[in-house]
């Protein structure tokens, strides 16, 4: 006995086909992920304009000069960004924090780039646990705390350093300057493994989903017995080996450390945090949106200086990105109400 042949619908493949492709971009258009995926798509418009328009843009040393500017600002930026989804705003010691680790960095070097990042990179984590206790476990306010902490950090880095450059006697050339392929610095690789890296330790472990909550409602996370204190405490211990590693970069590529090493760091930061999506009153926003943000920021720079415009134009544009982030953020809470 034959079976009757099975009965084709019209446009049933186009269906679900148009289904799968609305399952993809209503998360990307929802209001939560709205402005972090209009700046991941503005870097992509951007970066292809700039290639068709820009002479040389394409070029491998003008690549490489866009991610050596977004790798150390964003190593930070997504660290500083598990601060700010924590619910404490921000960390403003960035700077002095990256300063003093290139002075040990730099001063370090010559027992090996292991012992010297080892000694930069622990003593960001210090102070970054000494703030988180201040904030987590005393509550005392998080951006004073950081003004004072920062005020401290710099008045022992300049104390350690006898207020001097330091040059660095040993070779950190491949972390400095060290490329896997043309146009693609080993830094860029660093930066992507601790945006991926931090991103999915918020978004997949017990431990971030506390901080998400924490930064939500903080009164609703202590309720439900949420280790809401120790979070804040790992957060900052995170953003200040973000910072930290910054300054090694940063101490790497020029060969010297110094206090003017990071100088706006805690600006282009925070910058990068804010235009990516990430919500300045904590619990939403990933950790992946600073690091779009960063490079976001990076190639609106670069654009900006191939085309000579002024270090004060750079700044202009900058600061009005940051304020359309803040007003767009704004506006799209009053939407998720």
């Amino acid at each position: 006995m034959r079976h009757p042949a099975p009965i084709l619908v019209p446009g049933a493949t186009d269906d679900q086909g148009a289904g799968a492709v609305r399952s993809i971009l209503r998360p990307l258009v929802a209001p939560a992920r709205l402005q972090a995926s209009t700046i991941q798509l503005l870097t992509l418009l951007m970066f292809v304009a700039a290639s068709v328009s820009v002479d040389n843009f394409l070029s491998g040393s003008n690549v490489a000069a866009i991610l050596y500017s977004a790798s150390a600002v964003g190593i930070a930026a997504s660290a500083l960004a598990t601060v700010t989804i924590g619910g404490n705003l921000f960390a403003l010691s960035l700077a002095p924090t990256a300063a003093f680790a290139s002075i040990l960095f730099a001063g370090n070097l010559q027992h090996g780039v292991a012992f010297a990042s080892a000694a930069a990179l622990g003593m960001g984590v210090l102070v970054g646990l000494v703030q988180g206790t201040v904030v987590g476990l005393l509550r005392c306010n998080p951006i004073i705390s950081s003004i004072a902490a920062g005020s401290i950090i710099a008045a022992i880095a300049t104390l350690a350093s006898g207020g001097r450059t330091i040059l660095a006697t040993g070779d950190a050339n491949w972390l400095g300057n060290g490329v896997l392929l043309p146009g693609l610095p080993c830094q860029a690789l660093l930066f992507l493994l601790a945006a991926v890296g931090l991103d999915h330790v918020l978004q997949r472990t017990r431990r971030g989903r506390e901080l998400r909550l924490r930064g939500t409602n903080p009164q609703a996370a202590e309720i439900a017995g949420m280790r809401t204190r120790s979070v804040v405490l790992i957060s900052y211990a995170i953003c200040g080996l973000g910072a930290a590693a910054a300054g090694v970069l940063i101490a790497a590529q020029s060969g010297t450390g110094n206090m003017r090493v990071g100088g706006d760091l805690d600006f282009s930061a925070i910058a990068a945090v804010l235009v990516g999506g990430v919500a300045i009153g904590g619990g939403r926003g990933r950790v992946i949106d600073a690091a779009a943000g960063a490079v976001f920021l990076a190639v609106l720079t670069n654009i900006l200086l191939v085309n000579n415009f002024a270090y004060e134009v750079q700044l202009m544009v900058k600061g009005l990105a940051v304020l359309a982030a803040v007003t767009a953020g704004a506006l799209l809470a009053r939407v998720r109400r």
